[in-house]
């Protein structure tokens, strides 16, 4: 009885003891720590076993395929790191839970009498050639690595022209190595030669209200026909510019937003009673990329300031292009802190009220909107 009894208590003991775990063609030990059943590897055996990309921090690790990546916390106490499925740090190695990793980048987890964890060979599809860009499709992500006279795809096979198979994957000769080398997804390897594309920023110009919200009517006119007239007209003169509606239509809050997160200028267009010209920026910065644009544009490379210039905006900077612009029509434009909405945009975003004493005439929408585009060219050159 006695015996029995202890095997019953030694059995959870056994159950978190190391076992042997197989990555590729390594070997290694999968530990369980806080004895909470999660198999955990170490990392180094992970990335060399698979051909995954590895990047070990202080206190965060990574592990990457192609597109596809996985992050974990480090954390030194073993309960803790299994309880949050965090990795662990144990001596000088860090180790992570395989499950989880598996599942982010799509490998293969058995578990027999040991651990056995393999990534499938990937195959090719294709191979698209453009001027100046290569694109390789495989079956699933793989990683890439230049390798002295080309680049290796690693646990990849298949035929093409160059292309030569290979121990450890498919590799291409190359006489010197892309500019540029990325994963679009998709299991495709995106090669780039030349300079990068300067961007091209969007414009969005948003006539307020709309459908079945008219805004304000004035001596008979309606606010959303006024603002889309205006807008429409705007639009004409910065060519490649969008307009959040081309119709008259409800468009949500929402939606709004939606189109604004891929736009470099955001103006939304509104009218009020009289002859002002109010000009609304926001009150502070929710988005990530414009509240550290400032202090990223301080250190930045000219490449990279240009890029930050272009999508993290700066709606001051907007704001006094548009004031000068409407300062040569003998326009005093009147400034004032917007609505909260306007924090949520990453790119500069203001709001301009036009009175409709100014929108009376053709000729005068047509000074207006000249106007409001000259302030926004003046911004983007």
């Amino acid at each position: 009885m006695r015996a029995w009894l202890l095997v019953f208590l030694l059995l959870p003991a056994l159950g978190q003891a190391p076992r042997p775990l197989t990555v590729g063609s390594l070997t290694g030990e999968a530990l369980y720590p806080g004895g909470r059943g999660v198999a955990y590897g170490e990392v180094r055996l992970l990335a060399q076993g698979l051909g995954l990309a590895l990047w070990q921090g202080e206190d965060r690790v990574a592990l990457g395929l192609g597109s596809r990546y996985r992050a974990f916390p480090v954390v030194e106490g073993e309960a803790q790191a299994a309880a949050q499925g965090a990795a662990w740090r144990r001596g000088g190695e860090v180790y992570v839970p395989l499950r989880a990793l598996a599942e982010a980048l799509g490998l293969e987890l058995r578990v027999q009498e040991g651990i056995l964890l393999t990534l499938p060979w990937a195959r090719l599809l294709g191979v698209d050639r453009e001027a100046g860009r290569w694109t390789l499709r495989f079956s699933r992500e793989v990683n890439a690595l230049w390798r002295g006279e080309g680049i290796l795809f690693l646990l990849a096979q298949g035929e093409g022209a160059g292309l030569r198979q290979e121990a450890l994957g498919l590799f291409l000769p190359l006489e010197a190595p892309p500019d540029r080398l990325y994963y679009p997804g998709g299991g495709r390897v995106a090669l780039e030669w030349g300079p990068l594309p300067r961007p091209r920023p969007l414009v969005l110009l948003d006539p307020g209200h709309g459908g079945e919200d008219p805004g304000i009517a004035l001596e008979g006119l309606l606010e959303k026909d006024l603002a889309l007239d205006l807008a429409r007209r705007v639009a004409v003169r910065l060519p490649g510019s969008r307009l959040t509606r081309q119709e008259d239509r409800t468009l949500s809050l929402e939606e709004r937003l939606e189109q604004a997160q891929r736009a470099s200028v955001v103006v939304s267009l509104h009218v009020t009673q009289g002859s002002a010209v109010n000009l609304y920026l926001p009150r502070a910065r929710s988005h990530p990329l414009g509240r550290n644009a400032e202090a990223l544009l301080a250190t930045a490379p000219p490449p990279q300031a240009a890029l930050l210039r272009a999508f993290a905006g700066d709606p001051r900077r907007l704001a006094r292009t548009l004031e000068e612009a409407f300062s040569a029509l003998g326009i005093v434009v009147a400034r004032a802190e917007g609505p909260y909405a306007l924090t949520d945009v990453p790119g500069a975003a203001v709001i301009l009220e036009v009175g409709l004493d100014r929108l009376r005439t053709p000729e005068a929408r047509e000074g207006m909107a000249e106007a409001i585009a000259q302030g926004i060219r003046a911004y983007l050159e």
